[in-house]
């Protein structure tokens, strides 16, 4: 399956990324990590001494875009393993077995902390990757330290959150010029924020993304809805950090976290890209819960 639409697509996005990682401001190492479905690639920052802290970025993103104002802070107390998801718009690449009957997304999450030789980690994950730390923690409690979801984790109806998500970008999406890609990515931030102001390569490399991704790639990870016995069993181990402006995740989604009495916390004037707009925070918040 092709995760890019072209070859050049492929390139343009590749030396992107790497011009990226050269702004994080930290040293970091690549690791190609063989599993079942492909070559899952992975950044590490930070001392191998350190707590584990698995880091998991959303649907048309990679982990270069995703961490880049949160890599520094982070990786000053864990060892950081920020994953390219598989079918995702990275470096990893699926192989022939990457397909929606036998991909099985917990199961390569596992493979990527084996690799590490790692017995528990704290995960953290924004949009999709709040979803794939949420339910990879309901699955395998035993491996997880402690969550951190950010903009995400609980999906109650896959169609409607992407039907959602969709809106979002009309009427630009009818003509995607690059002005109006980047009127699309503008908007799942708060009106307040000028984060794309102050680093506007954070706004191309998304543009690129958007103009350059085969989303059909990330269609062999199944999404499971919300189970609310597999929320409850774990609890704990969850804290969900959310924005207050409901650019994709719904107030109802929200005030189900509340009233299953999950841990949670709201940003005002926040939208969906929660740890680019919102950095200090965010880092603050992951300290704090990953620390109790």
């Amino acid at each position: 399956m092709k995760v890019f639409k072209s070859e050049q697509a492929r390139r343009k996005v590749l030396a992107s990324y790497d011009e990226l990682i050269a702004m994080w401001g930290v040293e970091t190492a690549s690791h190609h990590i063989p599993s079942k479905w492909g070559s899952t690639h992975c950044l590490i920052a930070g001392d191998k001494a350190n707590p584990p802290l698995v880091l998991l970025h959303g649907v048309g993103d990679n982990s270069a875009v995703m961490w880049a104002l949160n890599m520094k802070e982070l990786s000053k107390r864990y060892f950081c393993i920020a994953v390219d998801t598989l079918g995702g718009p990275g470096k990893s690449m699926p192989n022939e077995r990457y397909t929606k009957e036998s991909f099985r997304q917990t199961e390569w999450l596992s493979e990527v902390i084996d690799f590490f030789e790692l017995d528990q980690v704290y995960m953290a994950g924004v949009s999709n990757g709040a979803y794939m730390a949420y339910r990879y923690t309901t699955e395998h409690p035993e491996r997880i330290r402690r969550t951190m979801c950010l903009e995400g984790g609980i999906v109650t109806s896959p169609i409607k959150s992407m039907i959602s998500t969709l809106l979002l970008m009309f009427p630009e999406i009818l003509v995607p010029t690059e002005r109006n890609m980047h009127r699309i990515v503008r908007r799942l931030s708060a009106p307040q924020s000028d984060v794309f102001d102050r680093y506007p390569m954070l706004a191309s490399h998304l543009v690129l993304l958007m103009k350059s991704h085969n989303q059909q790639a990330m269609f062999p990870h199944k999404v499971e809805t919300y189970d609310e016995a597999k929320g409850a069993a774990v609890r704990d181990k969850l804290f969900f950090l959310l924005g207050d402006q409901y650019r994709v995740v719904s107030k109802r989604t929200v005030d189900l976290i509340s009233r299953g009495q999950y841990t949670h916390r709201m940003l005002e004037q926040t939208g969906h890209g929660i740890n680019h707009e919102r950095p200090e925070e965010v880092h603050e918040e992951i300290f704090r819960f990953l620390a109790d």
